[in-house]
């Protein structure tokens, strides 16, 4: 986690790009959510903005690929198992999460479903729409697989652990801190719920990713993957 020629970030550099990614994050999906005509986007729009940011500062502070999880995995093999090994794991921590939210909140309702109702309705048009679900497949590799893991996963959390340098625990804290952030985007169409199961699924992504000595492959190939189950289960109703 160091800057090659410049020697290790400043916690005071880390943090003010921290701010500076969360703040255009969450403020550039505030913004697109009130344009009636890219809030079924806005997003996947936010994130590929943040990430363009987010690898600007990279480059600015001199941080390679490496840094933020891009390593060359050892074997097809093992990338293979361990795809396989995230996909599974995700998928139930995802769900056994949500299955404790809705217990815990009382079952499914229009608040722990989703904030706002309108947003609900984000992929209404595509069960047996071919088209539309040939975007939604494309945007979730895109977005999902490979925006949301770099983001996430590789920038944010190096970001949060440089920034909390010295704290005891700080790579513990910073899989935490962007769970949190995580679940938080999927809110505003999933609701309470969905931002629970969704940070469940970040928190576990994160250990995997520091289990796996930050190497982002598996878990980008297992997102993608994962979220093709879910718009294939979708269009086929």
């Amino acid at each position: 986690m160091t800057s090659a020629g410049r020697g290790p970030l400043s916690r005071r550099k880390a943090l003010l790009d921290l701010l500076l990614i969360v703040g255009v994050l969450l403020g550039s999906k505030a913004i697109l959510l009130q344009v009636d005509a890219v809030w079924m986007v806005a997003g996947p729009i936010s994130l590929i903005i943040t990430l363009f940011l987010a690898l600007v500062l990279i480059r600015w502070r001199a941080e390679g690929v490496q840094a933020i999880g891009l390593r060359r995995p050892k074997t097809a093999q093992w990338l293979a198992l361990w795809t396989l090994f995230a996909l599974v794991v995700t998928i139930v921590a995802g769900g056994l999460a949500e299955s404790v939210a809705l217990s815990v909140l009382g079952g499914p309702t229009d608040e722990t479903l989703a904030i706002d109702a309108q947003y609900q309705g984000r992929f209404d048009n595509v069960p047996g729409n071919r088209e539309a679900y040939l975007f939604w497949i494309a945007t979730a590799w895109v977005v999902g697989g490979f925006t949301e893991e770099i983001l996430f996963r590789g920038i944010l959390i190096l970001r949060l652990e440089q920034a909390m340098r010295r704290v005891p625990l700080a790579p513990l804290l910073a899989i935490l801190g962007q769970a949190i952030i995580f679940g938080q985007q999927h809110a505003y169409y999933q609701g309470l719920t969905g931002w629970i199961a969704t940070g469940a699924i970040a928190l576990v992504s994160g250990l995997i990713y520091l289990g796996l000595r930050r190497n982002l492959w598996p878990l980008i190939l297992s997102h993608g993957i994962s979220n093709t189950i879910g718009l294939t289960l979708i269009y086929l109703s």
